[in-house]
């Protein structure tokens, strides 16, 4: 059983965390022989269209059991490297205040171990907790967030922390210069007044067609050259819902699989300290389709930065 309280500290962050059978892949390793965390965060309080996010973290963690582990991309196997699967951290719904602290938490408690964690959402807003605590252990943070929109929203609903409005939460934590958006191409006017006036860097959908993956590879190698450490977060409607259907807020037009993981290659480096992936509704995802894709990008994710911390 979990005791549920609030007002606690990294201290008391295992209580937050309750443990699974169902383990990313069936698999989880041990502290001392992986940096890598794998962390549900069931967070589903703010959906404006499909709700069911709570159910993410289960199925990214299923669909891995069907993939391969070893990276061509990066010449890695991940099944010799593994992850600690930590688990789902424990939210009180009723609370998005509550919910956001305790995600705050124990983050904070993962990354004050050392942690690289990789974060299964839940709703991007989740990112404002776990972003939040990788400030306050990684100075010079920077965050590249992949999101078919842009939330940039002052609020949405009254709700300031709806999940339309977590890069305007970001950009007030982290400053403008440390947040770039990649794979933009749903804005409302407020937003699009934003980006025009310089309010956070962005790089739209089309340029991965029109110019390139060199091109975005080197848009996002300027960004991160600034950076001291850089936390990526991957908005699962980014890509197309040819590809990833089982989205919170699908919209057409969007990017290819290879368009991201591809780019992995090119851009991650030992400054990254951390992924996540948010917004997939598993009841829209029959196929369990961009679950799969979700478990694809963290089994890259984490051999490539092997590979590069092991250099």
């Amino acid at each position: 059983m979990v005791y549920l309280f609030f007002g606690g500290t990294t201290d008391s962050a295992e209580l937050f965390i309750t443990r699974s059978p169902y383990t990313f892949g069936g698999l989880s390793g041990d502290r001392s022989k992986t940096p890598f965390s794998v962390i549900g965060v069931p967070l589903d309080a703010t959906s404006s269209f499909r709700p069911g996010y709570r159910l993410a973290p289960l199925y990214i963690r299923l669909a891995a059991q069907n993939l391969e582990y070893f990276s061509m991309r990066f010449g890695v196997d991940l099944e010799s490297v593994l992850y600690v699967d930590e688990g789902d951290i424990v939210l009180a719904h009723e609370s998005l205040h509550k919910a956001l602290e305790v995600i705050r938490m124990v983050s904070e408690y993962m990354f004050s171990l050392g942690r690289i964690p990789v974060f299964l959402g839940g709703e991007h807003t989740i990112t404002y907790g776990t972003a939040r605590a990788a400030g306050g252990y990684h100075k010079g943070l920077c965050i590249v967030v992949f999101d078919a929109h842009a939330d940039l929203r002052s609020e949405y609903l009254g709700n300031r922390f709806s999940h339309a409005c977590i890069v305007s939460r970001l950009v007030e934590v982290l400053g403008r210069d440390s947040v770039v958006l990649a794979g933009t191409r749903a804005v409302s006017r407020e937003e699009y007044e934003k980006l025009k006036e310089g309010r956070v860097r962005y790089i739209p959908a089309k340029y991965f067609k029109r110019f390139g993956l060199k091109h975005v590879a080197q848009l996002l190698l300027d960004f991160i050259s600034s950076c001291r450490s850089v936390y990526l977060s991957v908005d699962m409607d980014v890509f197309d819902p040819a590809f990833a259907p089982g989205v919170a807020t699908p919209e057409p037009d969007g990017l290819m699989p290879a368009d991201l993981l591809d780019l992995l290659p090119e851009i991650l480096s030992s400054k990254f300290v951390a992924l996540d992936i948010v917004e997939i509704v598993p009841s829209y995802d029959p196929s369990m389709i961009t679950s799969m894709l979700a478990a694809k990008i963290a089994i890259e994710f984490m051999s490539g930065l092997y590979a590069q911390l092991s250099r």
